[in-house]
């Protein structure tokens, strides 16, 4: 029995690992973060590991489209940033960057912004 695993890294792909790392990083730190917004950190968590596990695996429901689960990450990332917590400067700037890679990533699979190159 020979089981083969082909998947085909694309430049959207890999922004969508990226925004995904990036997110999870964020959401571990602020869950470490001694008051706040643990709450938002761990939806940010989900959504972001639920992102990389569409690429590999159908989820069905409401869940298994990346473009809702895109759109759930925004929100919370636009939430972390108006409702800080006690995350350090640092990680503010890590949190700005996932929400604008993910608001590209976003636009991008909707069809709104074409990057030639970028399929």
């Amino acid at each position: 029995m020979h089981i083969s695993f082909a998947y085909t890294f694309t430049l959207l792909s890999v922004l969508l690992f990226v925004t995904a790392v990036i997110s999870i990083i964020d959401a571990v730190a602020r869950l470490r973060g001694r008051r706040g917004v643990g709450f938002l950190a761990a939806i940010e968590l989900i959504a972001a590991i639920l992102l990389i596990l569409t690429q590999f695996v159908v989820i069905s429901g409401f869940l298994g489209s990346d473009r809702i689960l895109e759109i759930v990450l925004g929100v919370v990332l636009l939430l972390l940033l108006v409702f800080r917590g006690s995350v350090r400067r640092g990680f503010a700037a890590i949190t700005v960057i996932a929400l604008i890679l993910d608001v590209v990533l976003l636009l991008l699979s909707l069809g709104w912004l074409h990057i030639p190159g970028l399929a």
